[in-house]
């Protein structure tokens, strides 16, 4: 325990928590809570802290029912303020997921609780899991919201829009209620949100003003992204640390981060390491570093592609920052002597700084310069600067496009564990479940099609795109462990949608284009467009491929049962990851 904090039914310390906080704390129990008898111990415990303010629910999994009834009970805990729920939905189905968090959410709403701490990292989300969360994250309980760790999610681009769109919304009525969201701390690592997920999230980022700490680690963000993010953040002048750790700069990124830099004066931790920075953006960020920043404690830019002129530049830019006691180079370009050079610079310090150099790559050739910069002006003024002005566009319609989904929270967010949720085609296809594909109703195969022909009608240059985007969502309901009735179902909608591209294809003569398009989707061929990457589950495919292959190979034309047939005997990653299914598809394949 920490002061005089309560703590309920648990072992562990919990000494990040603040004194005198009465929490119930269920961590690391293994607990499977399917039912609400199963919940019972928590319900107790819950109801028997008067004062109740946090609830820790981690390393346990967490169903429906069990939390409909731990919600119950906290409908009358107005105390409440801390919602420390990571990794408690391990092995639970995409559809449990955002009930679950509709349910949890609904009781806050309910007890008119305001809540400080919000975290539900290391949770398979995805899009699915965050409509449980958007309407509640609207709601008055969040407006008092000071942390958000959404860390490893899987949220991709869809999610990363949602939780923007939800936190714009939350700020908004926030204002509107006279009590503005000051949200301080913004943790969303792990999440693949790409430079559109990025882009949204830097709307929010620069209407909030008060963030202290933003956390973007691996999120595959490009300089586009990095763009927009710092030229949001420069609107929050208490950041004190920033981590974009593991994603991809280039000199661009840096010299956009390099000129908010002098709006962040209270920056304690930089950690920009692995976000191939190279030297010219270290020379930047150098720079930029150069005067002020006297709270600098740590900084990362190792693993950078930076050369010995860039460190240099950086190192003194860096060394009399007083409070300074890390900065790790570790991973570049610079040499032995290069290593040497850097020491020596430190060297005059009453402290270690600069820390171990041990994974240095030694000192680039100058042909390897040469390629580098010549490999980043080609490639970066024609292609970087076309995906700049896509996402840019895409970023502004994002709003209007999720509409649809906000009038899905809303109901998802009722206290109803067996309601289905309605659905439309562009809800569907934004985040696929079999209760939205089943909210179709009886007519799918027909509502889906008249859907496809509508974007085809819109980009004509991209009707096989098109279809095969749809035919892999819409396969992507389904997995090894869905009942058959559900199989058979979604198979009957992915028949329909593959018979009407084969025709398409066939009257058009471009059976060719549409395999490749079946086989980039897959993850199988590479995209022209490099941004692209497949971000759905391929094992209903797989599975439904696997069914019409055995009992109904006529349906697929000879060429493209050819093209798969020699794509599935060579070894792919995306085989080592669905191995069940790949090794059933490769029988049909071979026997067809």
């Amino acid at each position: 325990m920490n002061g005089s904090m309560t703590k309920i039914n648990g072992d562990s310390e919990i000494n990040s928590l603040p004194a005198k906080e009465e929490i119930v704390d269920f961590s690391g129990k293994g607990l499977k809570l399917d039912t609400e008898a199963d919940a019972q111990p928590i319900v107790n415990a819950i109801q028997a802290a008067k004062g109740l303010t946090g609830l820790i629910l981690e390393g346990n999994t967490l169903g429906v029912d069990a939390a409909k009834a731990i919600a119950k009970a906290l409908e009358s805990k107005p105390t409440f303020q801390r919602a420390l729920w990571k990794d408690a939905f391990t092995g639970r189905l995409k559809d449990e997921i955002p009930k679950a968090l509709s349910f949890l959410g609904g009781g806050l709403i309910l007890a008119k609780a305001n809540l400080v701490e919000l975290d539900l990292s290391d949770n398979a989300l995805g899009p699915v899991g965050m409509e449980g969360l958007v309407q509640f994250l609207k709601s008055p309980v969040c407006y008092s919201l000071k942390c958000i760790r959404l860390n490893n999610n899987g949220l991709g681009i869809y999610g990363g829009r949602m939780l923007a769109q939800a936190l714009n919304d939350c700020l908004k009525a926030s204002k509107e209620a006279g009590s503005p969201l000051s949200l301080k701390t913004f943790i969303v690592g792990r999440n693949r949100l790409e430079n559109e997920g990025a882009i949204a999230l830097s709307e929010f980022f620069k209407a909030v003003g008060t963030l202290e700490e933003v956390q973007m680690p691996q999120n595959f963000i490009r300089h586009p992204g990095i763009l927009a993010l710092a030229s949001a953040l420069v609107y929050n002048p208490g950041l004190k640390i920033l981590n974009f750790n593991d994603n991809t700069f280039t000199w661009r990124g840096s010299q956009a981060v390099a000129e908010a830099l002098p709006k962040w004066q209270q920056l304690s931790v930089i950690n920009f390491g692995d976000c191939l920075i190279r030297t010219k953006g270290a020379e930047f960020l150098a720079k930029a570093l150069s005067s002020g920043h006297e709270h600098l404690k740590e900084v990362y830019m190792d693993h950078g592609e930076i050369n010995l002129s860039g460190a240099k530049q950086l190192a003194n830019s860096l060394k009399n920052k007083k409070m300074l006691t890390v900065c790790d180079l570790n991973g570049n370009q610079f040499g032995e002597e290069g290593c040497q050079e850097l020491k020596d610079i430190f060297s005059g310090l009453d402290r270690k700084v600069l820390q171990s150099l041990s994974d240095d790559e030694g000192e680039p050739s100058s042909e390897e310069e040469q390629s580098e910069e010549e490999e980043e002006e080609e490639s970066g003024d024609e292609d970087e600067e076309k995906t700049e002005e896509k996402v840019a566009e895409k970023a502004v319609e994002h709003v209007s496009a999720y509409d649809a989904l906000h009038q899905l929270n809303a109901n998802l967010a009722q206290l109803s564990a067996n309601e289905d949720i309605p659905s439309t085609v562009e809800a569907l296809l934004a985040a696929p479940t079999l209760a939205r594909f089943n909210g179709l109703g009886d007519q799918k195969s027909s509502s889906i099609l008249q859907h496809v022909d509508r974007l085809i009608a819109a980009k004509p240059d991209t009707v096989f795109d098109v279809y095969a985007e749809v035919i892999m969502k819409v396969s992507s309901i389904i997995n090894l462990r869905s009942e058959s009735p559900s199989v058979e179902s979604v198979q009957q909608t992915v028949d329909a949608i593959l018979k009407a591209a084969f025709e398409k294809a066939n009257f058009m003569d471009k059976m060719p284009i549409l395999d490749n398009s079946l086989l980039i989707y897959m993850g199988l061929l590479k995209s022209e467009d490099k941004q692209f990457r497949p971000t759905w589950p391929l094992s209903g495919f797989f599975l439904i491929l696997e069914r019409i292959v055995s009992l109904e190979p006529k349906c697929i034309p000879l060429s493209t049962l050819q093209s798969f047939q020699t794509f599935f005997s060579q070894p792919h990653q995306t085989f080592d990851i669905y191995k069940e299914e790949t090794e059933r598809l490769k029988k049909a394949l071979n026997k067809s």
